[in-house]
């Protein structure tokens, strides 16, 4: 599995030095060493979120927990919310709504079409929602919507703004304190390059004031971001046992991006989501997102019903390159390709050359990736 390279939509390969600070000698979560690893963290956290007006949180626990965390927190039960859904995590986000007790409505497009700001406002204009969930990249689809006219259309309507980042932190363009949205959360596996377990949240000084203000009392312990509040501001507080190495890892993760500036690291991104959809358009293959609203750090693509299922092993056990398959109803047709984290555009393109090879070989009707050849021969 060592030389396995994951080209799923999370988690990714990991860099030697983040392997390595979870592979030392346990770290208690008491303690001078663990309190300075902390605040550097959720300092480093506030550089690629590009936070200097909000809040900023980081705990331990997965993207949902993140994205339950938004929900839990800002919403009370019988608020009327409105989640924009173009693929599974948007789907997500608007039961979550529903198990805490909202007024959950939906606008939903399907198709792969991006999330249409003129929809938005038309549906702000005609209900006055407390809240708007919006996905930046959905996961399962690739779609990346406007997230930034989207905003711009809640602000415009009074409206609180939640922004599911998950599979953008790092990897696309996001600067929350010009965004304007309440809440941006992101996991530490995907753009970041990060071990799974870390959630990171940057939350508006407004979003923060109306959890104070809530007539009803936040019905959650952990995923009550008043709770984590003092923590973050002082890290000897205590709330739960965190995962002291998942975030030793992510110290490490972000400090590479760091390194590495975080527009830099957006253009690389930019380079690997160009490469990918070079490939899949040389193999002849549809996108499901459409076009203009492709993302950089992932991308899905419909194959030959019953074909994903052969691609998949294939490509694993014969090239030690792993790709996803589409979720639920889609598992059988449609193939997803995560690009993100440490990945480098060399390295994909060889990966991309086996897929097309792949697929030549099970008959379907891809040609080789040029870019991947002229590589070869350099």
């Amino acid at each position: 599995m060592d030389d396995t390279l994951l080209l799923i939509p999370g988690p990714t390969n990991l860099s030697e030095r983040v392997r390595d600070a979870m592979a030392g000698p346990q770290l208690p979560h008491v303690g001078s060493e663990f309190y300075s690893m902390f605040k550097e963290t959720v300092g480093l956290a506030r550089y690629v979120f590009k936070n200097e007006k909000g809040e900023q949180f980081v705990f331990t626990g997965s993207g949902t927990i993140g994205m339950e965390s938004s929900v839990v927190s800002l919403v009370s039960r019988g608020d009327r919310t409105l989640t924009l859904i173009n693929g599974y995590f948007g789907r997500r986000m608007l039961m979550l709504n529903q198990v805490h007790g909202a007024k959950a409505d939906k606008l939903e497009f399907t198709g792969g079409k991006a999330a249409d700001p003129d929809a938005l406002r038309r549906r702000l204009r005609k209900t006055k929602y407390s809240t708007v969930f919006i996905t930046h990249v959905d996961t399962s689809s690739s779609v990346l919507n406007p997230v930034h006219e989207l905003v711009d259309e809640c602000a415009k309507a009074g409206t609180m703004a939640v922004v599911d980042s998950v599979c953008s932190i790092g990897g696309v363009p996001l600067d929350f304190d010009r965004l304007g949205a309440d809440v941006v959360f992101t996991a530490s596996q995907k753009a970041l390059a990060g071990a799974p377990g870390a959630v990171l949240l940057a939350v508006s000084k407004r979003a923060m004031e109306r959890m104070e203000k809530r007539k009803s009392p936040i019905e959650s312990y952990y995923m009550n971001l008043l709770k984590w509040k003092p923590v973050m501001d002082d890290p000897k507080m205590y709330l739960a046992t965190p995962a002291t190495q998942v975030l030793l890892a992510l110290r490490e993760a972000l400090l590479e991006v760091k390194e590495e500036g975080i527009e830099n690291r957006w253009e690389r991104h930019r380079k690997l989501g160009e490469l990918t959809r070079g490939a899949v358009e040389e193999w002849g293959q549809r996108f499901v997102a459409e076009e203009g609203h492709r993302a950089d750090t992932v991308t899905s693509f419909w194959v030959e019903d019953g074909k994903a299922g052969p691609i998949q092993k294939t490509l694993e056990s014969e090239h030690h390159v792993m790709v996803s398959r589409g979720i639920y109803d889609d598992k059988d047709r449609m193939i997803r390709v995560g690009h993100f984290g440490i990945l480098q555009p060399e390295v994909l393109g060889r990966a991309l050359g086996s897929m097309g090879d792949v697929m030549q070989e099970l008959g379907m009707s891809a040609r080789p990736v040029a870019v991947a050849k002229r590589r070869k021969q350099r």
